[in-house]
């Protein structure tokens, strides 16, 4: 647990130095973290920006570069959690479309939350809690668990729940969340393989988790897409869309893939804004190794 107890000491500390100190070492952490991460994964990340948007080579290695530079923002903003309550946190985070939100909740069948790896997606969660919405967010287990215990205990932290997206009793908590009219947030940008169902992604072939239009299917809940952005006066701006349903026909596989498709739309047009906001490391297609492989042997991608 050494490693849990050295990140609440690095915590106090990003609580109390000034904000010139924080902004430095956020840039650092940023900028380190690109050559920290994997020369595949930066190769990777390059190309995917290339086929996805279209532009030259580099243009999408600035993209690239700044999607994991401004993780080191994300990780400052984590840690100042202890400071964070729901009488201040409207000076960091505004919302753009809050009506959506609070008018899918006002009608009581419980709200699916969508977003992806963007901007900082974990103040997301935290400023629907904050806002006063009983939220249960599902999340991955970390391979380190001090890791996985401290970033729990820092969602938990700012009136966050947390449920594994694998386990006997996460769907347990996804549907007891529904019934009891409250909100639950989703990541949908990941591969999640055999589970998910096969659409596009920028015309590239991939792997959506349905589990946000199952779950509207089956409970009638309103799917509200949301994703935040950062400002460059250090604020964060949530951009909520109007609510999406699921459809309950006798085709239920068309139901599911006809409002993943549409969330993939609102996921593309996001990215499309704002390219340095996605995180690109993230080996999206699964095919970021072996590209890397072909690239290195000086075989085509």
């Amino acid at each position: 647990m050494l490693a849990y107890w050295a990140m609440k000491v690095v915590s106090g500390l990003m609580c109390i130095l000034p904000g010139f100190l924080r902004k430095s070492f956020a840039h650092f952490l940023g900028w380190i973290s690109w050559y920290i991460v994997p020369a595949w994964r930066r190769y990777m990340s390059i190309e995917n920006i290339k086929d996805c948007l279209g532009v030259d080579e580099a243009r999408a290695e600035e993209i690239a570069e700044a999607s994991v530079h401004r993780f080191g923002r994300m990780v400052i903003e984590v840690l100042r959690y202890p400071l964070v309550d729901k009488y201040n946190f409207t000076d960091l985070v505004k919302f753009n479309g809050l009506e959506y939100l609070d008018a899918a909740y006002k009608q009581n069948k419980g709200v699916i939350m969508c977003t992806g790896h963007f901007g900082n997606w974990e103040m997301l969660g935290a400023s629907m809690a904050l806002l006063g919405y009983p939220i249960l967010s599902i999340t991955r287990k970390q391979n380190n668990g001090a890791m996985d215990k401290f970033i729990n205990d820092y969602r938990e932290m700012v009136g966050q729940k947390v449920v594994y997206n694998h386990g006997e009793n996460s769907m347990l908590a996804i549907c007891r969340i529904l019934r009891e009219k409250h909100l639950l947030g989703v990541l949908y940008d990941q591969d999640t393989g055999k589970d998910g169902i096969h659409l596009e992604i920028f015309g590239k072939p991939s792997v959506v988790p349905p589990g946000a239009a199952e779950l509207s299917r089956l409970m009638g809940s309103p799917i509200v897409p949301l994703f935040m952005h950062n400002n460059q006066d250090g604020t964060m701006t949530a951009n909520i869309y109007p609510p999406l349903y699921t459809p309950k026909t006798a085709d239920r596989k068309s139901d599911v893939s006809g409002i993943m498709k549409e969330l993939v739309v609102i996921l593309e047009q996001e990215i499309i804004k704002y390219p340095e906001m996605w995180f690109w490391v993230h080996d999206r297609w699964k095919d970021g190794r072996e590209r890397y492989k072909q690239f290195k042997k000086g075989e085509p991608a």
